[in-house]
């Protein structure tokens, strides 16, 4: 198994490239990008998903997850859509121009339909 030297993204033996940032991945236990944490330092970001309900699986969008940040839902929209799951921040807009404020605003939805759901 071969890791991805940027984002830690795992991937079978026979990977060159790594489809969601495009970095070589030269071995098992490939280098570090220029400027970036080694891999075992990289925060990783953990999500919990809902199961959902019959009325939410009628709905044209459902609420994949929250995130906290702006930038870490970009980043779930981002690894959703190389892995060919059309997904988008419904909030991007309220959270660029007051995203310093999350009590008023929550936190930023991503969300996607509700038959990419499970996958």
């Amino acid at each position: 198994m071969k890791t991805c030297p940027y984002c830690g993204a795992k991937y079978p033996d026979d990977t060159q490239e790594c489809p969601i940032d495009h970095a070589t991945i030269s071995g098992p236990t490939a280098a570090s990008a220029p400027g970036s944490l080694p891999v075992s330092d990289t925060p990783r970001l953990s999500f919990e998903f809902a199961a959902l309900s019959p009325e939410q699986m009628q709905q044209d969008f459902v609420t994949l997850v929250t995130c906290d940040t702006l930038a870490s839902a970009d980043m779930v929209v981002c690894k959703l859509r190389a892995a060919g799951i059309e997904a988008f921040i419904p909030d991007e807009s309220v959270m660029q121009t007051f995203g310093f404020n999350f009590t008023t605003f929550g936190y930023v939805r991503v969300q996607v339909a509700p038959k990419d759901h499970e996958t």
